[in-house]
């Protein structure tokens, strides 16, 4: 027992004593493959270059990271040594400092979103516009007399054709945002010709200020009411809702039914509050495709996709898992041979005669497709027309991206409607929204439906379900 002891005693290091492995640390750390000799020389050689781009850009900012990063190394490596770890450098030997590779990788990241968040600082803050208009180069006129009375600057005492430069605009940070060159003109010395030159590189916080309202609502000031009496409405529903609809008290009483049924017609009222539905007077229609606009019609967008997607979602997924009667085969087979004989000898003969390569002539036997249609119809289908139109609906809509649908619901869909026919782009893109997400809403549901097990299903058969 003696021996086993000491044996361990040589092989786990007491705490307090110093424990360091060189050569072992050498070979799996550094040297355990060409591979990794190679990947860490070239990245000691990238951190060192871009530790001292930085120490350049930003040197206060980069020495405190560098000192942090130093101390903090050291106490996780002396504290590997001696095998006294505390909770902050067990947490950064696990975390961070785990290897050489790691701790090359912690410091770079943490400079490179140093210089992240420098950047949007200086771009939203430092470098950036308040001002409520636009600031840009250009060259105006006033008298000496309003340059005076607006920039505080007396040029009478300054001779004509004598150029004076000062900053006339600051933002909060205390940044130069115009630079501004006066100077009187020779031919009429109470004229001063000012040019102004846009000095700042940042974001223009001012011009989004001033038009947040046209931004997240209308872009017509003068129909803001119509959002005003929309949320009226809603606040109207919501509040008595919060009692009618907690407890037992109002269960199955008028007032409960009265208040499901103004909720559901609430967003037929919000549309016509929104758009409107007289020819003249307060609530006349306005073009959606002029007046909405911003958050607003964002959500009026999301909204009517997941009301409208949710029905028809589910009717494609209950199709799409339905097992009624299908088409009989006697029936399908015939019908497309049929339409396969009729199209081999009257579209057939006229494709060839005019076919120009080995390409056009096979294209001229489409016909025989039929029969392979009615094939995958009757083997994969059993004839369920309900079935196959679901199952076509989900797997194209859902191959093809979202743009892509818009793009036809914008683009093409107008040139598929009648002479003198017009649908609006807002009402198109509400309805192509409201399509490609029926699509993914109905394997959502199937996909629940069939996680149902067997014996649901045979139980709801037995009760007639």
């Amino acid at each position: 027992m003696t021996i086993v002891t000491d044996n361990l005693k040589t092989l786990v290091p007491r705490p307090g004593r110093m424990h360091l492995d060189l050569n072992r640390f050498f070979q799996e750390q550094i040297a355990s493959s060409w591979l990794q000799v190679v990947w860490l020389s070239l990245l000691t050689i990238f951190t060192l270059f871009y530790s001292l781009s930085r120490l350049q850009a930003a040197p206060v900012i980069t020495i405190i990271v560098l000192v942090l990063w130093a101390v903090t190394v050291a106490m996780t490596i002396m504290a590997e040594v001696k095998k006294e770890h505390t909770g902050l450098t067990l947490w950064l030997k696990n975390n961070l400092y785990s290897s050489v590779t790691n701790v090359e990788v912690t410091l770079v990241l943490i400079l490179f979103i140093l210089a992240i968040f420098s950047s949007f600082y200086a771009y939203a803050w430092t470098n950036a516009s308040f001002a409520d208009f636009a600031v840009r180069n250009e060259t105006t006129e006033a008298s000496v007399t309003e340059v005076a009375n607006e920039y505080g600057l007396n040029l009478s005492s300054i001779s004509p054709g004598v150029p004076v430069t000062r900053a006339t605009l600051y933002n909060p940070a205390g940044t130069v945002l115009r630079e501004s060159t006066f100077t009187r003109q020779e031919e009429d010395a109470n004229t001063v010709t000012i040019e102004h030159r846009k000095m700042y590189t940042g974001a223009t916080w001012g011009a989004v200020i001033a038009n947040l309202e046209n931004l997240f609502v209308f872009r017509f000031k003068d129909q803001i009411w119509r959002v005003y009496l929309s949320l009226a409405l809603l606040i109207g529903l919501i509040l008595p809702s919060i009692f009618i609809y907690q407890g037992n008290k109002y269960k199955g009483t008028a007032v409960r039914r009265i208040m499901t049924i103004a909720w559901v017609i609430s967003p037929f009222l919000f549309i016509l509050f929104l758009r409107g539905f007289t020819w003249a007077g307060p609530f006349s229609y306005v073009n959606p495709d002029l007046i909405w606009g911003g958050f607003l019609l964002t959500v009026i967008i999301s909204v009517f996709a997941i009301v409208v997607s949710f029905p028809l979602g589910l009717l494609l997924a209950l199709g799409r898992r339905s097992k009624i009667y299908g088409v009989p085969w006697w029936l399908i087979y015939p019908i497309a041979l049929l339409l396969t004989i009729y199209g081999l000898t009257t579209s057939t003969p006229n494709i060839l005669a005019d076919a120009r390569n080995t390409i056009e002539q096979v294209i001229a036997f489409w016909p025989i497709l039929v029969m392979v249609i009615a094939y995958i119809f009757h083997r994969y289908f059993q004839g369920n027309a309900v079935a196959l139109y679901s199952t076509l609906y989900i797997e194209v809509v859902r191959g093809v991206p979202l743009i892509t649908v818009l793009f036809m619901a914008i683009i093409l869909f107008p040139l598929f409607l009648p002479e003198g026919w017009e649908v609006l782009n807002t009402t198109r893109v509400m309805f192509a929204f409201a399509f490609f997400a029926a699509a993914y809403l109905a394997e959502n549901v199937r996909g629940g439906l069939q996680a149902l097990s067997n014996g649901q299903y045979e139980a709801a058969d037995a009760i007639g379900l």
